[in-house]
């Protein structure tokens, strides 16, 4: 009887100790349902949001936003807009906020060069994808 006792205490002090493991090596695992959806580009906002979509731009645009819809999101969710220009990166915006529009946009210093663009919006959580809009400058 004693010995089946100590196997016990053993076999928990092991589980115990697995937990503790465990929660030390992944403790930024961060899971969420926060979602983005609309995602639109355009020059000129409605309010804080795009009201139409475009595919393509001058390369005099003054300036480009990209706007989204952010549901289900917790107060403080951080949203990364990583700007493209022919596949390089040549920005990216944090913007932190909870459920509803969010928006960035990108200003170029004199002229849009002609091209592919894109911009991907992530969520800094562990289960999300990202979402890339694509659009040309001419």
């Amino acid at each position: 009887m004693k010995k089946i006792l100590s196997v016990s205490k053993l076999f928990f002090g092991l589980a115990v100790l697995g937990v503790i493991c465990f929660s030390s090596i992944f403790p930024s695992c961060s899971v969420s349902t926060a979602s983005i959806s609309d995602v639109k580009v355009c020059t000129s906002l409605n309010g804080n949001e795009c009201g139409s979509d475009a595919s393509s731009f001058h390369s005099d645009a003054p300036v480009i936003y990209c706007s989204a819809n952010l549901k289900n999101a917790p107060a403080d969710t951080k949203v990364t807009f990583d700007w493209k220009h022919d596949g390089e990166s040549f920005g990216k915006a944090d913007v932190t906020s909870g459920s509803g529009v969010v928006q960035s946009s990108y200003k170029p210093p004199s002229t849009f060069p002609p091209g592919k663009y894109s911009v991907t919006i992530k969520l800094a959580v562990d289960n999300s994808t990202p979402v890339t809009k694509e659009f040309t400058v001419e």
